[in-house]
């Protein structure tokens, strides 16, 4: 895009901010999109992307599709924001864990660091493999599922350069909800990780539902798993840092990459997780350092208002 034309683009998208006369107190059932490309037994495309998802499911085949395009560039910092972001959510995620499974977490000299060794790990929309590749060199037993072939056989070729990361299972063409069908995975993970992905799902409900199934249950002294969620905040704040200055104004992600209708409170997600039987455990703002340009992330229990993470546990 010419300078001009994004000139012209962010005079258009401050006029529409302008229009939003109370975008923080919108009700989010009001104004919650439903993408009219449902995948409802529709063929996926994208980059080398040919699959089918399941009737019943959360996805969108033109998220689909867009992020399938990235697959190729997933792992280069300048064009992929999460990889600076990666280590404030594996801490986040990290602390949680301890404190959730009661773990003793010490790291003597050069000895390997493994303290997620028997636990096994969902991630669900890996993308490129991030996450899933942070938590396998942790010692976990990694799932990671992604509705894009094209993105998931990326990973797995980017997972085989390291002999930590090579036995992670990726799964791609498939929703979270068809993993959940599935009687050999149900119920049977100690973490499952959702980030950066229910903005993106056509139905937060259900995304929720299948996460949440796949959870280990709480037996005897054994709490159960554990979900992690991060997204980002509906708020004028977010409108304006995560659409305008990410997309129309630094270019860090691709315009169209978000809409900022699909944003999620945790609010919100604290109440779509309970209806399922889970309550909030902590919840962190994922904030930037000035200057950000150089994209430094750190945690923020007092700033939600855009990037956040949060856990949640089985009420007990």
């Amino acid at each position: 895009m010419s300078i001009s034309m994004r000139r012209m683009s962010v005079r258009m998208m401050i006029y529409s901010l302008k229009s939003f006369p109370t975008l923080t107190s919108i009700p989010f059932n009001a104004i919650r999109y439903f993408s009219s490309s449902s995948t409802n037994g529709a063929t996926l495309s994208g980059t080398n992307d040919s699959a089918t998802i399941e009737a019943k499911s959360s996805v969108s085949s033109d998220e689909v599709s867009k992020f399938s395009s990235m697959a190729g560039t997933w792992w280069e910092v300048k064009h992929n924001p999460l990889i600076s972001m990666n280590p404030v959510r594996m801490s986040f995620i990290t602390d949680q864990i301890r404190k959730h499974y009661s773990l003793t977490i010490i790291r003597h000299g050069k000895e390997s660091y493994e303290p997620y060794m028997g636990l096994k790990a969902l991630d669900i929309g890996c993308g490129g493999g991030l996450l899933s590749e942070s938590l396998a060199r942790l010692g976990a037993s990694v799932t990671a599922i992604d509705p894009s072939e094209g993105v998931a056989k990326a990973a797995e070729l980017h997972s085989r350069q390291n002999e930590k990361t090579r036995s992670i299972e990726y799964k791609g063409g498939i929703s979270a909800e068809e993993l959940a069908s599935r009687d050999e995975y149900k119920a049977s993970f100690d973490m499952v990780c959702v980030l950066e992905v229910i903005e993106h799902a056509t139905d937060p409900t259900s995304l929720m539902k299948a996460a949440i199934s796949l959870l280990k249950k709480p037996q005897g002294d054994d709490p159960g798993g554990m979900l992690f969620v991060s997204t980002i905040n509906r708020t004028a704040k977010s409108f304006g840092v995560a659409i305008l200055g990410a997309e129309y104004l630094t270019g860090k992600v691709p315009i169209g990459t978000h809409d900022w209708n699909q944003f999620l409170s945790p609010e919100e997600v604290n109440g779509l997780v309970r209806e399922f039987g889970m309550v909030e455990s902590k919840k962190m703002g994922m904030v930037l350092r000035p200057p950000f340009y150089d994209l430094n992330w750190y945690l923020n229990e007092n700033d939600l208002d855009v990037n956040w993470i949060g856990s949640y546990r089985y009420e007990r």
